[in-house]
């Protein structure tokens, strides 16, 4: 497997895995600072559509201004930020900004992320790879998932959304290793 495609599963597996020590208790975390469920679903929801259009807009960007491995770095490190903030959101306008940040982060991370992922696949092997990759992953998930729980129940949220930043921060840093090759 091509170093950067190893560097990328590391990341993926920590930004992921940070993602999914929340994402099954989210919306109790909105309950706890007086939202509703419909402040859960909506901070989500707002959180899709911002994605979506900032990725319309960043579309014609040109791509030689900064380099990949500079935004695939730091959009992992907005992605801690973020986290970073849920520690002291208490509204639930304040998720609405901290989702806002969040769409932001992802939208600066993955084009860069899937032309490092193309540029490095080996012609032929592409499934194998892929499959790798997203299995991985997903193990690691589903251990973030079921651990996020515990986390937050015998530590509390903030504890979680430090330890969500640290893999984020994390991230970040691991990609600084990318290579141009």
């Amino acid at each position: 497997m091509h170093k950067n495609i190893k560097i990328l599963l590391a990341c993926s597996i920590l930004i992921h895995g940070g993602i999914n020590l929340l994402a099954p208790i989210y919306a109790l975390f909105i309950k706890n600072i007086g939202g509703t469920l419909i402040d859960a679903s909506a901070t989500i929801g707002a959180y899709a559509i911002l994605k979506g259009i900032l990725y319309f807009l960043f579309r014609e960007q040109d791509q030689g201004w900064l380099s990949r491995k500079f935004m695939i770095s730091g959009g992992y490190f907005l992605f801690g930020v973020g986290y970073v903030c849920y520690i002291f959101a208490n509204k639930t306008i304040h998720i609405f900004g901290i989702q806002s940040l969040l769409a932001f982060a992802e939208v600066i991370i993955n084009p860069s992320w899937s032309a490092v992922i193309a540029n490095a696949l080996t012609k032929g092997k592409e499934r194998g790879i892929y499959s790798d990759f997203y299995g991985y992953r997903s193990i690691f998930e589903g251990l973030a998932a079921i651990s996020g729980g515990f986390f937050a129940m015998y530590s509390g949220f903030n504890t979680l959304f430090v330890l969500m930043a640290v893999f984020a921060f994390g991230a970040s840093f691991l990609s600084l290793f990318l290579s141009k090759d």
